[in-house]
This record gives structure tokens, C-alpha cells and sequence, in this order.
């Protein structure tokens, strides 16, 4: 069986500028003030994104 080949995704610098965003928001809804990574953010919108799509 083949390794599948992965590269990374780059993202441009308004996106990261919107995962930050997301970030400070989470982090002010924390009452210890701790947010997740910006790679968190950006797999949990990747699945939602996917998600939606697999059920239309």
C-alpha cells in the first residue's frame, strides 16, 4: 500500500489574521484567560467545513 503524500496547507495572512481573532475572543470567554492554538481552531473549522459538506 502507498504512503499517501501530505503536504501543508498555507494560509493567507487575512486568515491568519481571523484565526487570531477567534482565538481572542475564546480566550476573553475563558475565566482563566486560555485559548486554543491556532492549529486547533483551524482543524475544528476544517471538520465542520467537511462535515457540512458530506451532508448536502
Amino acid at each position: 500500500m502507498a504512503t499517501p503524500s501530505v503536504k501543508p496547507v498555507l494560509l493567507s495572512m487575512e486568515q491568519i489574521e481571523k484565526l487570531r481573532t477567534l482565538q481572542e475572543n475564546e480566550r476573553k470567554k475563558s475565566p482563566l484567560g486560555i485559548a486554543p492554538t491556532i492549529h486547533v481552531i483551524a482543524r475544528q473549522l476544517m471538520e465542520r467545513a467537511l462535515s457540512t459538506e458530506m451532508e448536502a
